[in-house]
């Protein structure tokens, strides 16, 4: 094992680092009395090892020495009989080979995918409490957030989830630069971008590939997480059941999820599943970033469990992938990506809401200081019966929840509503999405 690590370490302080495609993702630079792990988790390829290279090349643009630098990736197949003790041996090999460095305190350890490794923790937790260096880490699983890790380390951890790429991201990596002030040719061309965005998705590898093959790879990335993630981690020996379970999700993007339904469904089809299997193999998936569930909001913890929750995914481009209702696919697109941007906004609880008279939100956020936010989406407001029962359902939320404002996420509308001392803003979600000021658009 020391040889190989030598030869691992060697080889990345030799090799060039990858191009990368820039995100908009700041890692703190933490006192010198303030020892924390940065930890980024998030669903396999949506870009955190490239995140990792990027705060490298801003390390070595501001003058560290490469070497000082070290990434190991423990998806490396070289790596396929580490163990927990073997972690000791990058230490010894890295000052064996820089023994320059061995009182510095500008080190910087970069540890991929290391989930893979039992008792990882303990290894990290032992870095934080005798050396010096600054220590990254990249995870596919939510696991990563457990409080047994917490307390593993002892709290001495920054953690951060990654997506894949946001639409100020995508227009950023197309070139388009973000401005205040915008002339009629700017906003037909980010309109244009915005649903390239929602229908092909951000995953930083799929940008310049064609349709077919933009599906196939966002298919092949989901079959990687769910048979690693799930079924080889769990040992599930019913791979077609999760398979078939993850499948039906995917093509019901936005839709609420009736597990006991469906466990009817596939009894009905002669599958041997039972309930609490399939919420057993919904909880892998979320830790898997495969999916994401939005229960009903909801002061009853009964209300809450007998509703089902709404499912979403990491990105739109999934959507896309698994599609088989087209007619409803941007309509999906546009709800989940605002999900998505909400999820990255760090509420304390992401929910959707039933009016008392059966009418249905798209989304309750509720910050950490227990204030709500009202959020419906719709493509277009065009339809005058469309636009009442939109607003109507609003109203009558913003009403029972005691609430002034909401706002309805569009396709390209923007409207401003006074009803009842409630506030309602449309907002397209381009506009939404990258912050823009609601200006006038210049001519």
């Amino acid at each position: 094992m020391k040889d190989l690590i030598k030869e691992i370490l060697i080889e990345f302080h030799q090799d060039e680092l990858p191009n990368v495609i820039k995100r908009a993702i700041d890692i703190p630079k933490l006192p010198s009395t303030i020892r924390k792990a940065f930890i980024f988790i998030g669903m396999r390829r949506v870009g955190k090892t490239f995140l990792m290279y990027q705060h490298m090349e801003n390390l070595i643009a501001n003058g560290l020495d490469k070497r000082k630098l070290i990434y190991i990736n423990f998806e490396d197949d070289r790596l396929a009989s580490f163990k927990v003790d073997d972690f000791q041996t990058i230490l010894d090999v890295y000052f064996e080979l820089y023994p320059d460095f061995i009182h510095n305190n500008d080190l910087h350890f970069f540890f991929d995918e290391i989930q893979n490794i039992l008792d990882w923790e303990k290894f990290i937790r032992r870095l934080l409490d005798k050396e010096k260096m600054s220590i990254y880490i990249t995870g596919s699983s939510a696991k990563l957030l457990s409080k047994e890790i917490a307390t593993s380390l002892r709290g001495r951890c920054l953690t951060k989830e990654i997506f894949p790429l946001s639409f100020s991201e995508f227009l950023n990596y197309n070139n388009i630069r973000e401005s205040p002030y915008l002339t009629s040719k700017d906003k037909s061309v980010i309109k244009h971008y915005c649903h390239n965005y929602l229908t092909h998705g951000g995953f930083p590898e799929t940008l310049q590939l064609s349709e077919n093959l933009r599906r196939q790879t966002i298919q092949s990335y989901i079959n990687a997480a769910v048979f690693r993630d799930v079924i080889e981690r769990y040992n599930l020996s019913n791979s077609a059941l999760v398979k078939t379970f993850l499948n039906h999700c995917l093509q019901n993007i936005a839709a609420p999820l009736s597990v006991t339904k469906l466990y009817k469904t596939l009894k009905s089809l002669g599958e041997t599943a039972t309930k609490s299997n399939l919420y057993m193999y919904l909880k892998y998936f979320e830790d898997a970033y495969l999916l994401a569930t939005v229960p009903l909001f909801d002061y009853s913890a009964r209300k809450r469990q007998v509703n089902p929750s709404k499912v979403y995914c990491v990105d739109s481009g999934i959507i896309g992938a698994y599609s088989i209702k087209i007619a409803m696919e941007y309509s999906h697109c546009l709800e989940n990506a605002v999900y998505i941007y909400l999820r990255k906004k760090e509420y304390e609880g992401i929910y959707y809401y039933k009016t008392h008279s059966g009418k249905e939100i798209d989304f309750v956020a509720q910050s950490l200081n227990g204030q709500i936010e009202l959020f419906q989406v719709c493509v277009e407001l065009s339809d005058e019966k469309t636009k009442q029962r939109e607003i109507t359902a609003l109203v009558e939320a913003a009403n029972e929840l005691h609430i002034t404002h909401a706002r309805i996420i569009t396709s390209d509308t923007t409207e401003h509503y006074e009803i009842n001392n409630i506030t309602i803003d449309v907002i397209p979600y381009w506009q939404w999405s990258i912050n823009y000021p609601p200006l006038p658009i210049a001519v």
